[in-house]
């Protein structure tokens, strides 16, 4: 005898089942252990140590932004001056603009464009700028 009829004739079909069950419920037993490690552990442990509170980083205050910048360039270019201290004497003008959105200044584009024009704003090479000595 062969095939499906030797399988139902020996008890086949039960065994299977059996067996499936023995291995799901073995499994099932096994995952619910896995996750009891961390308790199990936590009770052999000493001093278990809590976890470190991760920093607290203090909120940027940012002023808001005038609604739009004074005609005359030397103010412009004072504004512009006090965001590029942090910097350093030369900067690119990436940071330059980075810094004008964290600032929520108004025209960014256009009010470097009328500095780099006028020539308060001198190119050092390699995309770097730096602001034209004042005649004081």
């Amino acid at each position: 005898m062969y095939g499906l009829a030797a399988i139902q004739q020996a008890n086949g079909w039960a065994m299977a089942g059996a067996g499936a069950c023995i291995v799901l419920s073995g499994l099932a037993v096994l995952s619910f252990l896995i996750s009891m490690l961390p308790r199990f552990t936590s009770l052999i442990e000493k001093n278990p140590k809590p976890a470190p509170a991760p920093p607290v980083a203090k909120p940027k205050v940012v002023k808001p932004a005038p609604e739009t910048l004074p005609d005359d360039l030397e103010t412009v270019a004072g504004i512009y001056k006090v965001l590029t201290e942090e910097i350093g004497e030369v900067f690119s003008l990436v940071d330059l603009h980075r810094k004008t959105k964290e600032m929520q200044l108004p025209h960014p584009h256009l009010s470097i464009n009328r500095l780099r024009e006028a020539g308060i704003l001198v190119p050092k090479g390699d995309g770097n700028f730096s602001w034209q000595p004042s005649s004081e």
